[in-house]
């Protein structure tokens, strides 16, 4: 049990983004610990063009503050971001992030959200929380979600830098008292560029910005399994003809699939049929036979 919060979380506690077998090291370590660290995933130009996306929606589509506690009164969230612009597009299909989520998830996992989070100074702390928490299995449990948190600005103790209880994923109802969380949180306070990606079942919560003049920017990136519903429904969120112009990939991730050759297929067809891309079922009723 961690009895004090930790200092600053070093490079030697990150994996570098070109690590060998990454996509191993890091669900062993999302498995043991609830959650890892990569560094130096995104350069300094994509971060600062990304920041200045978020700028350019939020100041375009007037997204207001949150309007409660949990959301914070000083944090702006832009929701379903792949349909704002091919940048973000470009982080959900990253090779090495589809890679270590498919370590955790398995084959056939979804999109379930994209989000971004800008926190401004004098926002208090978050409620700690799992993202998986309207999944009623007994806990522990297997992860049926991993998201994936970007630093597009350095997060620092001071500005919102996300807290975590390590560990938390394998305890059964765990829900820390103020006590706990302030023995055993720490501060995922990490470079512009990292990414921290953990089981959903991982208490964290966005931290306070204490700052007078600094802003928090991140992105939430989450992933299910394919047997689960998504948070955001990105196919009615999306239109169709925009979604008819991603790559495959991302179409896929978006629901336009099939799981385990059954589940998610329209009147027997294959979804994807509806962006008017020539695929065939390959139906698992065709693979049965009567023994």
């Amino acid at each position: 049990m961690i009895t004090s919060p930790s200092p600053l979380l070093s490079a030697l506690s990150a994996l570098s983004a070109d690590t060998p077998d990454l996509a191993h090291e890091v669900a062993a370590r999302v498995e043991r610990d609830g959650y890892a660290i990569l560094k130096d995933v995104l350069g300094g130009d994509r971060c600062r063009a990304l920041v200045c996306e978020i700028d350019r929606v939020e100041r375009e589509q007037a997204i207001p503050y949150g309007a409660n506690d949990f959301e914070g009164f000083r944090t702006r969230r832009i929701f379903n971001l792949i349909a704002r612009g091919p940048l973000f597009r470009e982080l959900v299909v990253e090779p090495r992030l589809l890679a270590v989520v498919e370590a955790i998830l398995g084959e056939g996992f979804l999109l379930s959200g994209t989000t971004s989070m800008h926190i401004r100074p004098g926002e208090t702390p978050q409620l700690l929380h799992p993202d998986d928490g309207m999944v009623s299995l007994p806990r522990p449990h297997p992860a049926t979600m991993v998201t994936t948190l970007w630093a597009l600005t350095d997060f620092t103790r001071d500005n919102g830098a996300t807290r975590f209880v390590p560990g938390s994923h394998r305890r059964a109802g765990f829900v820390p008292t103020p006590e706990e969380e302030a023995a055993e949180a720490i501060c995922a306070e990490m470079p512009a560029g990292s990414v921290l990606v953990f089981h959903a079942s991982l208490w964290h919560g966005g931290g306070p910005n204490t700052t007078r003049d600094t802003s928090r920017y991140g992105l939430s990136i989450q992933f299910v399994a394919g047997w689960c519903r998504q948070q955001q429904n990105l196919m009615l969120g999306t239109p169709r003809e925009l979604v008819a112009s991603y790559p495959r990939r991302l179409q896929e991730l978006v629901g336009y699939s099939l799981y385990k050759n059954v589940m998610g297929h329209v009147d027997r067809e294959h979804p994807l049929r509806l962006l008017g891309v020539e695929a065939q079922p390959d139906m698992v009723w065709d693979k049965l036979e009567r023994r």
